[in-house]
C-alpha cells in the first residue's frame, strides 16, 4: 500500500502522530518525507532515525528533531510516543515538560521514566526533584532534596535549584557552601543567589558585591540590578546608578528602587 497523503493530513491536523506516520509508510516501509516536509517544513528530517523499529520509536525520533523548531509540537508527539510504549519518549517528555515550565506534569513523567529505567537515573533523578521543588508541593521538600543532591552527583545543573531547596528548609549554612562552590565552577544562577544570601547577613557587603560582580562577568543582568540596590542601600547613589545602566545594558531593566530579586 502506498502513503496515503489525505489520511496523513487529517491525522496530523488531529494531533494524532502515530497515525500520520502509517499514513505516510509505504508497505516496504518507506516514508514519504515529502508529505512530511509540507506539514512541518522547518524540521530537518535528515536528523530523523527512520529505521528506529516501533512507530513509537519513530515517532520519538522525529519529536526529537521537531524540538529545535516547535517544543510544543514535539512535546504533543513525545506525550504520544510515551503513550505507545516509547521508553525514550517518557524521559524526553519529562523533560521537556520541565524546560517549558509544567512542572506538575512533568513530575508524572519523570516518576514514570524512572519506572521504567529510561535514560540516565541521576538525570532523571535530579529532574524530578527541580520538577517537584518548583511545582511548590513544600510536602515533597524531603524527597526533592534527596533526587536534587543525586542530580548533582552527575551535573552541576542541579546545583542552584537544590540550594533554593535548602534555603527554604532554613538550611542556610549547607546552601552557602555548595553556592560557593557553584560560583567557583561558573555554574551560571549560583553568583545571584550567593549574593542575595551575602546581602541578607550583616558584616557581609564585600563578599556580597564579590558574589554580585561574579555574576556580572557571567553575563547574568539581575546580579548588576541587585548590586545597584545593595549599593543605594549603603548610601553610595553614583555607584548605584552606574550598575543600574549597565543592568539595564544587561537586560534588567527593573527600577533602580526594586527590591533585590
Amino acid at each position: 500500500m502506498e502513503p496515503d497523503r489525505r489520511a496523513a493530513e487529517d491525522a496530523f491536523a488531529a494531533g494524532q502522530y502515530l497515525d500520520f506516520l502509517r499514513a505516510v509508510r509505504s508497505d516496504k516501509g518507506d516514508f514519504d518525507q515529502t508529505v512530511m516536509r509540507a506539514l512541518i517544513p522547518s524540521v530537518d528530517l535528515e536528523e530523523v532515525d527512520f529505521s528506529a523499529g516501533t512507530t513509537p520509536n519513530t515517532l520519538f525520533e522525529l519529536a526529537a528533531a521537531v524540538w529545535d523548531v516547535d517544543e510544543l509540537l514535539a512535546i504533543s508527539m513525545f506525550r504520544e510516543a510515551a503513550s505507545g510504549g516509547s521508553s525514550a519518549a517518557l524521559a524526553a517528555l519529562g523533560e521537556g515538560l520541565n524546560w517549558i515550565g509544567d512542572h506538575e506534569e512533568a513530575t508524572l513523567w519523570l516518576r514514570k521514566a524512572i519506572s521504567a529505567n529510561a535514560g540516565d537515573a541521576a538525570r532523571l533523578a535530579g529532574l524530578l526533584g527541580e520538577s517537584l521543588l518548583s511545582a511548590g508541593d513544600s510536602v515533597g521538600f524531603s524527597e526533592a532534596e534527596h533526587l536534587l543532591k543525586r542530580g548533582l552527583a552527575e551535573s552541576e545543573e542541579f546545583g542552584v535549584p537544590l540550594a533554593k531547596l535548602l534555603l527554604a528548609q532554613q538550611k542556610v549554612a549547607e546552601a552557602r557552601e555548595l553556592l560557593e562552590r557553584l560560583v567557583r565552577a561558573d555554574v551560571y544562577g549560583a553568583a545571584l543567589l550567593l549574593g542575595n544570601l551575602l546581602a541578607e547577613e550583616p558584616g557581609n557587603f564585600e563578599a556580597a558585591e564579590a558574589a554580585y560582580r561574579a555574576g556580572i562577568a557571567s553575563g547574568d543582568g539581575h546580579s548588576a540590578h541587585n548590586l545597584a540596590v545593595m549599593m543605594l542601600e549603603n548610601g553610595e547613589p553614583a555607584r548605584a546608578r552606574e550598575l543600574h545602566e549597565l543592568a539595564k545594558l544587561m537586560g534588567d531593566s527593573s527600577p533602580l528602587e526594586t527590591a533585590r530579586d
